[in-house]
């Protein structure tokens, strides 16, 4: 019975993703590397996004790296039911998946390379 009960939890709609939820995230490692590739390590930040059903986006939040960002999720990448998906836009790609958000940027200058635990609110 305890095992039919916490099978029902972990599989419960409350558990799906869908439009309109928001994600509280921090980082777990965070770094930058040049063209040369000197690596840096970036303080760690807290953040949050939301899933914006208009624009079929990640909306990040105001302030620190991800500032204001929007990361438009990748058509038929997204799977309420695993809660996972891949976004991106020009120059950077992220995944999320099982409360696990991976990101990496790359541009001209160099690249950035973030993780981060992420729960649902």
């Amino acid at each position: 019975m305890k095992k039919l009960l916490i099978t029902l939890l972990l599989i419960s709609p409350a558990s799906f993703a869908d439009w309109g939820d928001v994600y509280y995230c921090q980082m777990t490692s965070f770094s930058t590397a040049n063209l040369e590739g000197e690596r840096t390590d970036v303080p760690l930040q807290k953040f949050q996004f939301k899933l914006d059903k208009t624009k079929k986006a990640m909306v990040f939040g105001k302030g620190g790296y991800l500032d204001d960002r929007e990361l438009e999720i990748r058509k038929g990448t997204i799977f309420k039911s695993k809660e996972e998906w891949y976004a991106g836009d020009k120059y950077s790609m992220a995944f999320f998946g099982k409360g696990k958000f991976i990101y990496s940027l790359t541009g001209s200058a160099g690249g950035n390379f973030m993780t981060a635990n992420c729960d649902k609110f």
